[in-house]
């Protein structure tokens, strides 16, 4: 319950009397095993919140509120607090600039250094935006010190903000992507793919971009972080055309009458990775067999659709409701 303002002992004092009628301070420390002064200090910050009452008589006993009232009520008063914050960081910025004369060219770009860095500049950024993420998303990544891997806003923002990203076809190929994209799709994002990622890119609403600077095929280590400009408008501008012209992510699974169709799981899964133009040894890397096995697989496919190539079968395929290159998730 820290995001309520409360510390460790405030919560442990008000989970005891979530599970009690009413407690004195003496049963308290009995139950939680904590100093009464530290429990005083604890009682009177969950009172003054609105989370708990006293109970009149005497020695005086506490008992919760209704939470599902006490905590709509903190809530509301920690968003004001907040929005008072936004004001107050709007009136600095704007005392800022005009103390500089303006923005100026300097203030419209930072350069960000470090492996470490970027990685947390992109969570930061993640967790600025206030409506969506959008992304061209391509290799290198940047891999924090302690070996996590920043590339997922589902998992950043536990998906409360509206995500669109672009991959590299030839992207898809590296181990654990595809998979990766999948659930990042099952949790509501959306993705589409072209042949060739022209870079890699990062941008929160309008308010702030992250591109590289210098890196290697393997490390991300420098990167720009673009704030409101007309650089910035056109990396939008870059994104919105790319996805214009980018084809629909479709996550691996069957249509919704023709399911029954398929042999096996591994078939169905073949058929959505060649719909992403994914060539067979990319393929056999993903699902793990054989390039010939998925030769073989391939050829029975168009076999059973009686096509006489990819391009036919892929048509047949989609009008059975195998794979929907038109859906978008």
């Amino acid at each position: 319950m820290e995001a309520l303002g409360l510390d460790e002992r405030a919560e442990t004092a008000y989970l005891a009397l979530i599970d009690n009628r009413s407690l004195t301070v003496a049963e308290l420390a009995a139950l939680t095993r904590a100093a009464r002064h530290e429990l005083e200090g604890a009682l009177t910050r969950l009172e003054s919140g609105g989370l708990i009452a006293r109970v009149p008589g005497r020695p005086p006993r506490y008992t919760a509120l209704p939470p599902e009232h006490a905590v709509e009520v903190l809530l509301l008063a920690r968003e004001r607090d907040i929005q008072r914050v936004r004001a107050l960081a709007q009136r600095l910025g704007e005392r800022h600039h005009r103390a500089r004369g303006g923005q100026d060219s300097a203030s419209l770009i930072e350069v960000i250094t470090g492996v470490d860095g970027v990685a947390r500049c992109g969570e930061q950024l993640f967790r600025r935006a206030e409506r969506e993420i959008r992304g061209i998303d391509a290799p290198p990544y940047a891999v924090p010190g302690d070996g996590g891997r920043v590339n997922s806003v589902v998992n950043i923002t536990g998906g409360q903000i509206s995500s669109r990203f672009i991959h590299g076809r030839d992207a898809l190929d590296l181990p654990g992507v595809v998979s990766r994209i999948e659930r990042d799709v099952a949790a509501g994002e959306t993705v589409r793919v072209v042949p060739r990622a022209p870079m890699k890119l990062l941008l929160a609403d309008d308010q702030a971009g992250l591109i590289p600077l210098v890196s290697t095929p393997s490390v991300l280590d420098t990167c720009i972080l673009v704030h409101p400009s007309s650089l910035l408008d056109a990396l939008s501008v870059l994104f919105e055309t790319l996805w214009e012209q980018a084809q629909p992510f479709v996550p691996d699974r069957a249509g919704p009458d023709d399911t029954g169709d398929f042999v096996s799981e591994e078939e169905r899964r073949i058929v959505s990775l060649l719909g992403l133009g994914l060539p067979d040894e990319a393929i056999a890397r993903h699902l793990g067999i054989g390039h010939r096995t998925v030769q073989r697989r391939v050829q029975a496919l168009l076999v059973r659709l009686g096509a006489t190539s990819r391009f036919q079968a892929g048509v047949l395929a989609a009008r059975r409701g195998w794979w929907s290159p038109d859906e978008e998730s």
